[in-house]
């Protein structure tokens, strides 16, 4: 599903030009998203360099919803800047 928007707390935005979140299966627990155009790559950078888990909030199509994530890829040096999160916990607020 497209995501609209992405919030790393209560005011912090995530700036990107796309952004697909796909839940696997039909299951919570089993999601990842896609972000593509990134403008704030040094955040995902520091995340994926101390291999932390960061708490984002997703605005999409289909209502809001949150969840922790581990940045799994980062590609700065490609002309999309694109970012690959895996789902660390439940995603909440997911509807099948």
């Amino acid at each position: 599903m497209k995501i609209d928007k992405i919030f790393l707390g209560k005011d912090e935005r995530v700036v990107f030009d796309t952004a697909e979140l796909t839940v696997k299966n039909n299951d919570p627990e089993q999601w990842e998203a896609v972000l593509y155009g990134v403008e704030n790559q040094r955040f995902f950078m520091e995340a994926l360099r101390d291999s932390r888990k960061e708490h984002l909030i997703f605005e999409t199509e289909k209502g809001t919803m949150d969840g922790m994530v581990a940045v799994e890829g980062l590609d700065p040096a490609s002309t999309e800047n694109v970012v690959t999160l895996t789902g660390a916990s439940t995603l909440n607020g997911y509807k099948q």
